[in-house]
């Protein structure tokens, strides 16, 4: 499981604004953690010399993972909260978003990501956008089909623009009321089985205790 979270506060000796935590003495220094943090790649719970840490974004997901038996198979993956975009799926600076069973947008800030029409994130937009981009991707597999792989029938039509073309394309195509914005922080979302989860940030709430648990199966 991959955590993505925004706690962009700095730990370790030399931290600037002297964040306190419940670890007084840290045996790292801030310009290591900050290197690791804004690395860009996920980073393991299980050797995260952060935990454990009075944050929620942290703790909350440590200990569901250790009652879940799964703290091995926790990562954690920082992204700015004023990103203009997540980080790419794929690719040499991307993140193997589909190496892992779940990924969990951690906080509020991040449900503007969660707007933007992806092929990971299809699964959170309306049914009928939903059957537009599936008769969109047929008819362009169509016409690749039918050109024999670039012929002159495929130089100005659909089947004509690379993949991520063409998903840009179906991206700004959709609108606010297309994506399912209500459906992100509820059971059903999470047991349904999809890969992306844009779900509140960790706290007292019973709802979102049941959330939270709910994803790690407990």
């Amino acid at each position: 499981m991959l955590v993505v979270h925004a706690n962009n506060k700095e730990y370790g000796r030399g931290a600037r604004g002297g964040v306190e935590s419940n670890r007084r003495d840290f045996d790292f220094s801030a310009a290591d953690y900050v290197a690791m943090r804004d690395s860009g790649r996920p980073y393991a719970a299980a050797r995260n010399r952060l935990l454990p840490l009075p944050r929620p974004t942290y703790t909350e997901f440590a200990n569901r993972a250790r009652r879940a038996r799964m703290l091995d198979r926790l990562d954690f993956l920082y992204v700015a909260p004023d990103a203009p975009q997540p980080p790419a799926a794929s690719g040499r600076e991307g993140v193997d978003f589909a190496a892992y069973e779940r990924v969990v947008w951690a906080g509020v800030s991040f449900r503007r990501f969660a707007k933007l029409w992806t092929p990971e994130r299809h699964c959170f937009f309306r049914r009928e956008f939903r059957r537009r981009v599936a008769a969109v991707l047929l008819a362009a597999a169509r016409q690749r089909a039918t050109s024999g792989g670039g012929g002159s029938g495929a130089c100005c039509g659909l089947g004509s623009l690379p993949e991520d073309c063409m998903n840009s394309i179906i991206a700004f195509s959709a609108t606010p009321s297309d994506s399912i914005i209500s459906g992100y922080d509820s059971l059903e979302t999470i047991r349904s089985g999809a890969l992306h989860l844009f779900l509140p940030a960790p706290g007292s709430s019973g709802i979102r205790e049941a959330l939270f648990d709910a994803v790690f199966g407990l």
